[in-house]
């Protein structure tokens, strides 16, 4: 394993409030943020309709506006990442970053993580609305600004490493009210 998935993460030492809630530390999965036009987003699969995602657990590229991707791997990937996006962009007006240490990554599992996320989140979170697997958003979260991930069966939230341990007390919160 090399250094960069070696990293603690902001989560470490939450396991048992993580269990509490159906959840689990993604780890420090590799975060690039890439910026360039639409055209070459799309030429490398990228999603070009706002909030969606292309890819699955592993890989993914997330739409977060009109020219700009957060493209998620897996821990200790990031170095190979960068790599191989600036080769595809080589001549091309892009820009990008490696933000892996940008933010932690709670992953909820439970049958009632949208109802959990709904008590503290103004977007509807209703599948029947809309929010279903393969959706993202940029929203807040009992005033912590956090992207959301929808699959199948978990939602992965992305939250700014200061605010991580509040989102899980605040979820947690919310799991004691419901109760």
């Amino acid at each position: 394993m090399t250094a960069e998935g070696a990293r603690r993460t902001p989560l470490g030492g939450m396991d048992p409030a993580l269990e509490r809630l159906g959840a689990v530390d993604a780890g420090p999965l590799a975060q690039i943020d890439v910026r360039c036009s639409a055209d070459d987003a799309a030429s490398l699969g990228f999603p070009i309709t706002p909030n969606t995602v292309a890819g699955d657990m592993t890989r993914g590229s997330l739409w977060l506006g009109p020219d700009e991707w957060l493209i998620v791997g897996l821990p200790g990937t990031a170095v190979e990442t960068v790599a191989a996006l600036e080769t595809a962009f080589e001549g091309k007006l892009h820009s990008v970053v490696d933000v892996s240490a940008n933010r932690a990554v709670i992953e909820l599992r439970s049958a009632d993580r949208l109802a959990l996320l709904a008590t503290g989140c103004p977007i509807d979170l209703d599948p029947r609305g809309g929010w279903i697997p393969g959706r993202c958003a940029q929203t807040m979260f009992a005033h912590a600004q956090v992207l959301l991930q929808e699959f199948d069966d978990a939602t992965r939230v992305f939250v700014r490493p200061s605010f991580a341990d509040y989102v899980v007390q605040r979820l947690l919160a919310a799991r004691d009210v419901a109760g």
